[in-house]
């Protein structure tokens, strides 16, 4: 007898109390995922079909079982899976499977081999859909700015282009960040116009300030104090 890993995938979450009940009934070890969602099993028998089949056999009126798979591939490279179907999906099947000069079990095997397949193929088709978008939206950051560094807003990409038309109506400060923190940000025109506004305020009365400190010259002869005794700077004395 050589043991199995099966992973037994639940219609539903399960609790710790029918866990506990499980692994009694079955007399397996066996553990469940974080999120409940799914019970890994070690099955003794001398294959893994089965071992599937007696997980069906010991479980399958304990526990919610969706879909059962081994948890490592075989010596083909597969995984194997046993879905439960209804009898009118059996009876469909092995007429399917009988159509097409297959048994059952190679007919399904093509049909999920198909399927993924497929899936492979759309989410390869919109990878690529989604990589020409990037590019063809985002081809205005390979030119060159004007020497204005202004970049018209029909050429950016959709998304950014509402955002900064959201920005310049409702006047809101967009912070953009990595993981180092605050990097860059994006203000309306008009908020830009009031900063610069407000500091040029600020720097003109900065040098008023420190212009007062300094006293004009004529200011200074006025107030500087008498010589020698001659009497006050400018009055004119005779001599007999």
């Amino acid at each position: 007898m050589s043991l199995h890993a099966i992973e037994i995938i639940l219609t539903r979450t399960v609790s710790g109390v029918e866990l506990k009940a499980a692994r009694r009934i079955s007399r397996m070890p066996m553990a469940s995922s974080h999120d409940g969602k799914s019970i890994a099993v070690l099955v003794s028998a001398p294959d893994e079909k089965l071992a599937i089949r007696k997980v069906w056999r010991r479980l399958q009126e304990s526990l919610p079982i969706d879909v059962l798979c081994t948890l490592f591939p075989g010596p083909d490279g597969l995984l194997q899976m046993s879905i439960p179907f209804a009898p009118g999906v059996k009876r469909r099947l092995h007429a399917w499977a009988k159509a097409s000069g297959k048994s059952t079990e190679e007919f399904l095997s093509q049909a999920i081999k198909d399927a993924l397949a497929r899936d492979r193929s759309t989410e390869t088709a919109r990878q690529e859909c989604a990589l020409n978008f990037l590019l063809h939206t985002c081809s205005w950051l390979d030119s060159p700015l004007s020497d204005t560094n202004r970049i018209p807003v029909s050429r950016l990409p959709a998304s950014l282009g509402e955002l900064v038309r959201r920005t310049s109506r409702a006047g809101t400060l967009i912070v953009f960040t990595d993981i180092t923190g605050p990097i860059a940000s994006l203000i309306s025109e008009r908020e830009l116009r009031e900063l610069e506004d407000t500091l040029a305020i600020a720097e003109c009365e900065q040098r008023k300030a420190n212009s007062s400190s300094v006293m004009p010259h004529d200011e200074a002869i006025q107030e500087r104090p008498a010589n020698d005794g001659t009497g006050k700077l400018g009055e004119h004395h005779e001599t007999g």
